[in-house]
């Protein structure tokens, strides 16, 4: 009993040194504070914001009347309804589109994470650009991440492999008032220099596939496997213990 208890403290221990090493590694490339991310002024944006309505009501029309339809999204767009419509509040000041390729779309973050293992109220920030391929699958948008630029700082793969796939659309699917609806109805995204094109073709069926998860880095890999069996460890204990305790 005594050599389980002496292991089952080496392996608390040990599980307590690795949240702190962690918590040394992500504090490398994060910050105390969150970056600023400018919403766009509604008021200097009017014509813009016309234009973005006078869009989404032809695409909604056309969709209804079974015809094809393509919404076509520049990062000032996408950026535009972040600030005008309330469904995006939880996406205001950390997600912002800085710019759109044939490729990628580039996103300006600020994430709120956590910070001292110790401290519920200790946060630290992931403020940098990450870079993303863009994908539709199952009426959700969602992107992988294939880097995230911090200035001046390297971001581990493994860390990266945490945040991939994004899905900031996924809370919509289900808002039947709102945009849940015409996200399943997508049977299309295309990127192109400075857009993001969003298609509803009647004659072709939604993707249903879920996203891919992308495999976790060896830190985090090894960190789940750790507390996996440290919790059996120390189920396994508090079970020997009662057990000799009922026999004496």
């Amino acid at each position: 009993m005594i050599v389980a208890l002496s292991s089952l403290a080496f392996l608390i221990g040990f599980g307590v040194w690795s949240l702190f090493k962690q918590h040394r590694e992500i504090a490398k490339f994060t910050s105390t504070s969150p970056q600023e991310i400018p919403l766009p002024d509604l008021e200097a944006n009017a014509a813009a914001m016309i234009h973005l309505n006078a869009s989404l009501e032809t695409f909604r029309t056309e969709a209804g009347n079974e015809r094809t339809a393509t919404l076509r999204l520049s990062p000032g767009g996408i950026n535009l309804a972040l600030a005008a419509f309330e469904d995006f509040g939880e996406l205001r000041k950390t997600f912002s589109v800085k710019k759109i390729t044939s490729d990628e779309v580039h996103i300006e973050i600020s994430f709120k994470m956590r910070g001292s293992p110790l401290n519920s109220e200790d946060y630290r920030y992931l403020n940098g650009t990450m870079i993303t391929k863009p994908e539709l699958s199952g009426g959700e948008i969602f992107f992988n991440v294939d880097r995230i630029e911090v200035p001046g700082k390297s971001v581990p793969e493994g860390f990266i492999g945490v945040f991939s796939p994004y899905r900031p659309a996924q809370v919509y699917l289900a808002d039947e008032d709102g945009a849940g609806p015409w996200m399943r109805k997508l049977t299309s995204l295309a990127l192109e220099d400075g857009f993001l094109n969003l298609t509803i073709e009647p004659s072709d069926a939604p993707p249903e596939s879920e996203p891919e998860e992308i495999e976790f880095g060896h830190i985090f890999r090894a960190v789940i496997l750790f507390a996996a069996v440290l919790l059996a460890f120390i189920a396994t204990a508090i079970f020997a213990f009662k057990r000799s305790r009922a026999r004496s």
